[in-house]
């Protein structure tokens, strides 16, 4: 695999981490240079961020920074209550919320399911 990144050490893993955004804390994947090109990853129904850790080690031996969220409900710090706190407009609003936390000006999104 090429990209950015080529000829530095290749870390392999990922480490659990917790990412506040949005008024949540997601827990998620990370791995790679911290000035490796942003890949956010989102899990479809019913998965988790697990989903992605063989995606996440490959991203990030190519140079590459993946981070693969729990997504709002899928872990007890983000789960809110209400039926209408997981509309599209505030999934959404996470995943912008993960990305400037995490300093991603840009990224690249890659989502599994609809």
């Amino acid at each position: 695999m090429t990209g950015p990144g080529r000829g530095r050490a290749r870390p392999r893993g990922a480490e659990r981490v917790a990412i506040d955004a949005d008024g949540l804390t997601f827990a998620a994947l990370v791995a790679g240079p911290s000035d490796g090109r942003p890949v956010l990853l989102l899990h479809g129904f019913p998965q988790s961020s697990a989903t992605w850790q063989p995606t996440v080690e490959v991203l990030a031996a190519a140079g590459f920074r993946a981070v693969a969220p729990d997504q709002r409900g899928y872990c007890p710090s983000a789960r809110p209550k209400e039926v209408a706190a997981y509309a599209v407009p505030e999934l959404v609003s996470d995943v912008l919320a993960i990305a400037d936390t995490m300093a991603m000006g840009a990224f690249d999104l890659v989502g599994h399911d609809w």
